[in-house]
């Protein structure tokens, strides 16, 4: 008998492995062709989706700017919250809709409308934003707390995450929050920590920590010496 199979054999022995597995194989065969060319078109949809909120970003940039000296019109603040809603509604994970945010908040700030800009920062923390764009965050919701007198809240706001290479910011801040709650001494502490961490000595917020720190320690200098003299008068 040959070792070799016939063609008649070989030809049989095709016919049984296509009946057994040749609907898996074009099963498999669709899938991968649909997969590659999904990813093409997911890639592509994606392209053009940032490119769409890096125009509008754009957009919203240029319809605040303003002459020194002047103000928004309403029709310009009206287009940049119109604008800002739009890239946070489309690409809320996105760089361009989380920048909106911030950017409404700016604007919420300077219109005193503190409100307004914690509700802009808390929708921006609820999107989960990579750490560096948290922790910004979290700096300029904790001061706007604290100008809403919500001083806890803010205190709060700085300890309930690692704030890693923005430890001197943080410090910075919670030392304005804490003497804005007439914690002076606590507030002097906070200032010194920052300065010990500011890597960046000789800086104007290393100038400035120094100044606070300064004006913390002559206060309290101040406020000793009546009791020193009575108690020499004792």
């Amino acid at each position: 008998m040959s070792a070799h199979l016939t063609e008649e054999e070989q030809l049989e022995a095709l016919k049984r492995w296509w009946k057994e597995n040749g609907k898996n194989t074009v099963a498999a065969v669709v899938v991968a062709v649909v997969g590659y060319f999904g990813f093409e078109f997911w890639q592509e949809n994606t392209r053009l989706a940032a490119e769409t909120a890096s125009d509008k970003y754009q957009t919203l940039i240029e319809s605040v700017v303003v002459a020194p000296g002047q103000s928004l019109s309403d029709v310009q603040t009206a287009t940049a919250v119109s604008l800002a809603g739009e890239l946070k509604s489309e690409a809320p994970g996105s760089f361009y809709g989380q920048s909106a945010a911030l950017f409404m908040a700016k604007m919420a700030v300077e219109a005193e409308q503190l409100d307004k800009a914690e509700a802009e920062l808390q929708w921006l923390l609820a999107q989960n934003p990579e750490r560096a764009i948290e922790l910004t965050t979290r700096l300029r919701l904790s001061r706007v707390q604290a100008a809403a007198e919500k001083y806890d809240m803010a205190l709060a706001t700085l300890t309930s995450v690692e704030p890693g290479s923005f430890a001197a910011n943080y410090a910075e801040v919670r030392g304005d929050i804490l003497l804005a709650q007439g914690k002076p001494d606590q507030a002097r502490a906070a200032y010194q920590l920052a300065l010990k961490l500011n890597a960046d000595t000789g800086s104007d917020q290393d100038r400035l920590l120094e100044s606070k720190v300064n004006d913390l320690t002559s206060a309290s200098t101040a406020s000793a010496e009546p009791l020193a003299a009575v108690e020499v008068q004792q």
